[in-house]
C-alpha cells in the first residue's frame, strides 16, 4: 500500500508538472526513479496512465479517470501531514514567487519585510518577470498578477488580494499646456500614450453608469511597457491608462491628475494570488497567503488619497 501511494504521489506531480524531469525536481528524487515509480503503478494496476513520447506526455484515457482519484487522495494525505506538523512547530522554509517587476517593487517587497517579522524562519525567492510565467514548469508556489478579467487563469486557483481599476491620467506640465479634457470626445484632440496590449487597435473604452463610450486615440507613442506608460505620462508626452497600482503614489502627491473621473475606463481589474490547483498548500505558502490578503485588503493604499 505505501509503494502504491508513493507511486500516486508521483504520478499526480508527473501530471501537474507536465514532465518527469520537472516532478522528479520538485521531488527530490532523480527522473529515472520518478519513472520507476509510475511504471510500477501501472503494473499494480495493469493498465496504461501516460502516453510517454520524446517531446510530450499525455494521459490515457484511464489515466485521465484515475488522476482525479489520485489528486484528491494524495492532497488529503498532505493535509493530514500538515495539520500533524502544524501542531508541532511554527511555518519554516522557502516559499517560491513570481511578480510582475512594478507590483514588486512597489507594493510587495514592504509587505514581505512586515511578513518576515512575523514569521522569521520562512524565506522567500521572488522572481519579477513581465511575462506569464508557467507555474509548474518554473516550481513556482505563488504566483501574482494583475488582470482586467474575473479571474486571472481558469487553469489555476486564484485569489483576489485587491482592486486596482484603470485611472485617465495626465500631468500638470501636460494640461497646463493643452487643457483639460472634460468628455470622452474630447481625447480626440489629445495627445496619447497606447498601451497596446490594453487596446490594440488605439480604441479606448469608457463606461459611465449603463453607458459606453469609445474613442479612436490619436498616439503620441505606443509601448507595451506599462512603466513606459507611467514614464511618458510623468514627462508630459500625453495622457495615458494607467493602473490605480501603477499611479496611485503619483496621484496623491500631485505628479499626475486622475482626469474624467465619472467614468470607469475599461473594466475593473484586480491583483491575484495564484497557484496550482488539486494540491494543498504547506504551512509556509497558506500563511502567506493570508498575510498578504490582510495587508492589501480591503482597501489598499494606492486607492486613498486622491
Amino acid at each position: 500500500m505505501k509503494d502504491r501511494l508513493n507511486g500516486m504521489r508521483v504520478f499526480a506531480q508527473v501530471v501537474e508538472a507536465k514532465s518527469f524531469s520537472a516532478a522528479a525536481d520538485k521531488l527530490g528524487m532523480s527522473k529515472s526513479l520518478a519513472s520507476r515509480h509510475v511504471s510500477a503503478l501501472e503494473s499494480s494496476l495493469s493498465v496504461k496512465l501516460l502516453n510517454r513520447s520524446t517531446r510530450k506526455l499525455g494521459l490515457t484515457e484511464a489515466g485521465t479517470v484515475f488522476y482525479e482519484h489520485c489528486a484528491r487522495i494524495v492532497q488529503e494525505a498532505e493535509v493530514a501531514a500538515q495539520r500533524v506538523t502544524q501542531t508541532q512547530s511554527e511555518p519554516v522554509g522557502l516559499v517560491r514567487v513570481t511578480a510582475v517587476p512594478g507590483f514588486a517593487v512597489r507594493h510587495l517587497l514592504p509587505a514581505l519585510a512586515a511578513f518576515r517579522q512575523q514569521y522569521p524562519k520562512i524565506q522567500v525567492k521572488l522572481s519579477c518577470s513581465n511575462r506569464t510565467v508557467d507555474l509548474s514548469d518554473a516550481g513556482f508556489d505563488l504566483g501574482i498578477r494583475g488582470s482586467l478579467a474575473p479571474s486571472p487563469d481558469p487553469n489555476l486557483v486564484a485569489r483576489k488580494l485587491a482592486v486596482s481599476r484603470l485611472v485617465l491620467c495626465a500631468s500638470p506640465a501636460y494640461l497646463s499646456r493643452h487643457g483639460t479634457p472634460r468628455q470622452v470626445e474630447d481625447l480626440r484632440n489629445h495627445d496619447c500614450i497606447l498601451f497596446q496590449p490594453l487596446a490594440p487597435r488605439g480604441v479606448w473604452m469608457f463606461r459611465q453608469g449603463r453607458r459606453k463610450h469609445s474613442v479612436t486615440i490619436p498616439v503620441a507613442l505606443e509601448t507595451d511597457d506599462m512603466e513606459a506608460v507611467r514614464a511618458a505620462v510623468l514627462a508630459g508626452l500625453g495622457l495615458g491608462l494607467l493602473p490605480s497600482h501603477i499611479a496611485g503614489t503619483d496621484l496623491r502627491q500631485g505628479h499626475l491628475v486622475p482626469l474624467l473621473r465619472r467614468h470607469q475606463a475599461g473594466p475593473e481589474g484586480g491583483i491575484y494570488l495564484v497557484y496550482l490547483p488539486n494540491r494543498t498548500l504547506p504551512s509556509r505558502v497558506r500563511v502567506l497567503v493570508d498575510f498578504l490578503v490582510a495587508w492589501f485588503g480591503p482597501v489598499p493604499t494606492w486607492e486613498v488619497g486622491w
